[in-house]
């Protein structure tokens, strides 16, 4: 295998392990979103003293949860899809589908990740902050944006290049 070849492997195993790591984190960001909205009800209607940070953290939070966790969404299979149509197809029919929808979805997120890198700069370049009580600065929120849609990208040209692999082969996935 030569050097070019190893290296892509090395890649590709290292956004994997990225993408698995942020899926665990996300699963740990739902369950501190989950005490922080409970703590939230709770001081709202047993002691009659709401919170005013719960809402706009959590709001955050939920950012980092959907960036976050998309390509490993992706990986896994848990994207929707009619699978009531989808099982009935070839495996030939399905990969074509499925480099159909690959190349939507690549398109797509290869100009969120365009429009959230400048979207990011202009956050950097105006030091903008959220108008809310906790006055948070933006960019590195944004920087969400830019980091999940490259990683879903990404995700979205490794399938491709599976389901290339499979039409190549005839069909049959391996």
């Amino acid at each position: 295998m030569s050097a070019i070849g190893k290296a892509g492997i090395l890649f590709r195993n290292g956004i994997q392990k990225l993408r698995t790591w942020l899926g665990e984190v996300s699963g740990w960001i739902a369950i501190v979103m989950m005490l922080t909205i409970s703590y939230d009800v709770a001081m709202r209607y047993i002691f009659g003293a709401p919170t005013k940070w719960s809402l706009e953290l959590n709001e955050y939070l939920l950012l980092f949860l959907v960036y976050l966790s998309g390509a490993w969404t992706l990986s896994v299979g848990g994207h929707v899809r009619v699978d009531i149509v989808y099982s009935r197809l070839s495996p030939r029919t399905q990969a074509k589908l499925e480099i159909f929808t690959c190349l939507l979805g690549l398109i797509f997120c290869a100009i969120l990740t365009w429009q959230g890198i400048l979207f990011v700069h202009d956050g950097l370049v105006t030091g903008a902050r959220s108008e809310t009580y906790m006055a948070i600065i933006q960019w590195p929120i944004r920087l969400l944006m830019v980091i999940g849609a490259a990683l879903l990208s990404l995700e979205f040209i490794f399938r491709l290049s599976h389901y290339a692999g499979v039409l190549i082969s005839g069909g049959e996935e391996g």
